[in-house]
Parts: structure tokens; C-alpha cells; sequence
């Protein structure tokens, strides 16, 4: 079984950081010096574990003074992709928007991961914009417009929805 768990920066993100390493900058390709910022130090982190244990996935989650939420630095390594690590971390970090009551969560999504990120109820604003090269669009949800279900069930959330609810929960991008 898949599991999960919080971290802040006050707890061992060893694991976090070697997970970003191996995916955004020896996978994608993203400078090492552009990886770890500020925001690092007043992050929660999610942190998901494959079925032998082993550290698997992450997301972090900043607040602001605004009241609003930013979910960021999202992935999955290469070899537990498919098996709803992306799922849970999503579920994980939109949990605890709703239960802090922030007013909004936003995301830079990476253009092929936009139709994920839509079936939590995140929709495309603004241009699309480079980071490092990289086609990102940013994506916002009032905390009302939050699925925590990660499928829309038919209601049309989900890019490409055809009302199947099975073919929208299924689909993993992460």
C-alpha cells in the first residue's frame, strides 16, 4: 500500500530533496541552483512512499499573508509513476488548504500536466509562461472550486471529460 505523510522544514527533507534532484534536474533537465529557494525553508511538504517503503513522490505547499495557498515543485520518480503517488500527493496538499481555510490555491503547471491538475478543480489563468525553458501554465482554484476527490464524476471538471468518471480518475500524469 501507498503511503503518505507531512513534513516541514524543521523535519529530515532529505528524502524531498533527493526526490526533486532525480526529477526536475537530472530527469528534466532544471538547474540545481534554481531548485531549492526561499520557500523551502517555510514549506509543508507531502511526501508519499511506495509499497516496499521507500520515499516515492513529493509536492510542498506555501502560504501567504493573503490567505492563499501555492502547491509547487509536484513529482513523482520515473519508476513509481502510474500507481497514484501524484494522486495522493495532490489529495494530501488540497487537504490541508481546506482544512486551513485559505482562500486559494494556485499552481505552476507544466503544459502536459495541466488536464491532472484540472481534475482537482485548478483551471488554466493567464499566459503561458517559460521557467527554464519549460512551457508552464498557471493555475488557480477558489477554495470552494477544490475536488479533493481528484475526478469530477461526470460534472465536465476534468480536461477532456466525456462523463466517464472512470476514464477522468484513471488518467495520471504525474
Amino acid at each position: 500500500m501507498i503511503r503518505g505523510k507531512f513534513l516541514t522544514s524543521l523535519d529530515d527533507t532529505s528524502a524531498v530533496r533527493a526526490i526533486r534532484t532525480a526529477v526536475f534536474v537530472e530527469e528534466q533537465g532544471y538547474s540545481l541552483e534554481n531548485e531549492f529557494d526561499q520557500y523551502d525553508e517555510m514549506a509543508i511538504y507531502a511526501l508519499t512512499f511506495d509499497e516496499e517503503g521507500a520515499p516515492a513522490g513529493t509536492a510542498r505547499l506555501i502560504m501567504d499573508e493573503d490567505n492563499h495557498a501555492t502547491i509547487g515543485r509536484v513529482c513523482v520518480l520515473k519508476r513509481c509513476r502510474g500507481q497514484g503517488m501524484g494522486d495522493l500527493l495532490m489529495r494530501m496538499l488540497l487537504y490541508r488548504v481546506v482544512e486551513m481555510g485559505l482562500s486559494e490555491v494556485y499552481l505552476g503547471a507544466q503544459l502536459h500536466a495541466v488536464p491532472f491538475y484540472q481534475r482537482y478543480g485548478l483551471k488554466p489563468c493567464g499566459e503561458i509562461y517559460l521557467d527554464e525553458g519549460q512551457p508552464h501554465r498557471r493555475m488557480r482554484a477558489a477554495l470552494e472550486e477544490i475536488n479533493l476527490e481528484g475526478a469530477c464524476h461526470g460534472h465536465g471538471q476534468c480536461a477532456g471529460c466525456d462523463g466517464d468518471c472512470n476514464a477522468c480518475a484513471s488518467t495520471e500524469n504525474n
